[in-house]
């Protein structure tokens, strides 16, 4: 075996050049490039564990890993693959060639890898995502890998029983190559399958090693972790937005039904005032004793609307002692006895406290549902049940309104702009519970919260 000046051994054994050598002699030598070639492996897995570790971009993960493993391996190219289930499809995220691993620091913990040195991609962008090479789960050999979670060694493409040469043709028409031998290996992270790692060789290049297969599987281990880490860092970015995309949508809302309320009636209580001392001026109090006694009912109404919108943002009534989710109810629909809208009843059989935060949530989702019922439903009366069941608190809205097609308002959140009924499932999510939402067009909608019953501690 070789030994290249980076100190990274190939698996090929070359013929001594120095005359027979004694058997002792031969496996000492063998043992210096043993050792050698683990130092430098233990390099390079050292360099690709430090990026799992500080970068959260996916592609130059894969991109290191495909170089680590087409350089060690003395592959023709390589590939590694992510699991896209939304259209049962693996995605090529990084495809790397012989020439592209050569020239690459690979062997430097710390070196940087940016994406648009690839042969094949230029820089990471989403939105150009679907102009990536994929392979059908059903299509190629990379999809029968990720479907059965086996490693798959394939000597000879030609003669090989269980791939048809269209499947054949399917992976080497991403590797670009015609192939000689392949590898491709499942990554696993959690018992599930993201993705895949893929090698091949041209025609004359050899067939991959045990060394080689156990390379594989390691560099599959990391490749694993790469996608979860990506894929949870997408999440918890996705998420950030949209909560400071909520907590944005709120202040508007807010600041337009303070500007609407209790801005405007201020701005008639100080009118109404001037116009009162004006009056008393003149000479004509019994008229200005009109306009303070009209002063003073706007002042009530703006103070109503105040304590409303202050409820809204927190009702204090849930930190009470003698409170709770219902006492909060009772306040949230006493609003609505006197004015227009349906007629809105409480049935509740809710005798034991629960954790503030279910029952911050629960208050919260109920609250959306019933505001929704008020603005959309048109409906002549709300329910609002509130009911514990074994270890589950199960609370539900129903109204007999016009209701809506459930499925076709979910399609169109993009366009809708409107975010009522996935903010529900959102919050239900952060204590564990589950929202379902019943409604058809003339029938009504029926919204459920099922949530943990957790005692207050």
């Amino acid at each position: 075996m070789s030994v290249t000046q980076d100190g990274i051994g190939s698996a090929t054994n070359l013929p001594d050049s120095g005359g027979p050598k004694s058997e002792a002699e031969r496996l000492q030598r063998r043992n210096r490039q043993l050792e050698e070639q683990i130092q430098a492996l233990t390099l390079v897995l050292q360099g690709v564990a430090n990026t799992l570790s500080a970068e959260i971009d996916l592609r130059p993960l894969l991109r290191r890993i495909v170089l680590v493993a087409v350089r060690l391996t003395n592959a023709s190219v390589g590939a590694a693959y992510v699991l896209d289930t939304a259209n049962d499809t693996l995605v090529a995220q990084a495809l790397e060639n012989a020439e592209t691993a050569a020239n690459s620091n690979i062997f430097s913990p710390l070196a940087a890898f940016d994406p648009a040195q690839s042969w094949l991609y230029g820089p990471e962008d989403e939105n150009t995502n679907d102009l990536r090479p994929r392979v059908g789960l059903r299509d190629g050999v990379v999809g029968y890998v990720a479907q059965s979670g086996e490693l798959t060694l394939i000597v000879n493409p030609d003669d090989d029983p269980r791939f048809s040469p269209e499947q054949i043709a399917n992976d080497t028409g991403v590797l670009g190559v015609s192939v000689g031998s392949m590898m491709t290996v499942p990554m696993i992270f959690k018992g599930a399958i993201t993705g895949a790692l893929q090698l091949a060789k041209a025609p004359g290049g050899g067939v991959f090693d045990a060394w080689s297969l156990d390379l594989m599987r390691t560099l599959a281990a990391q490749g694993a972790v790469a996608v979860a880490n990506a894929q949870m860092y997408r999440r918890v970015r996705n998420e950030r937005d949209r909560i400071i995309q909520t907590q944005e949508d709120e202040r508007k809302r807010l600041g337009r039904e303070l500007h609407d309320g209790p801005a405007q009636k201020l701005s008639q209580i100080v009118m109404t005032l001037e116009f009162a001392g004006q009056l008393v001026a003149t000479g004509d109090g019994a008229r200005a004793v009109e306009e303070m006694i009209r002063a003073r009912e706007t002042a009530n109404d703006a103070t109503h609307e105040i304590r409303n919108l202050l409820f809204d943002l927190r009702p204090l009534v849930l930190d009470a002692e003698n409170g709770g989710l219902i006492s909060a109810l009772r306040h949230f629909i006493e609003r609505f006895r006197s004015g227009p809208g349906p007629a809105i009843k409480l049935k509740a059989d809710y005798p034991e406290r629960l954790s503030h935060n279910i029952e911050l949530t629960t208050f919260a989702i109920i609250q959306e549902a019933v505001n929704n019922a008020l603005k959309h439903a048109q409906a002549d009366h709300c329910w609002i049940e509130v009911q514990e069941a074994d270890d589950k608190l199960i609370a539900t809205v129903r109204d007999d309104g016009k209701g809506f097609d459930a499925d076709q308002v979910r399609s169109e959140y993009e366009s809708r702009g409107s975010w009522g009924m996935l903010s529900m499932s959102e919050r239900a999510t952060l204590i564990e519970a589950t929202v379902s939402i019943a409604s058809k067009p003339g029938k009504g909608t029926l919204v459920t919260l099922i949530a943990p019953r957790v005692a207050r501690i």
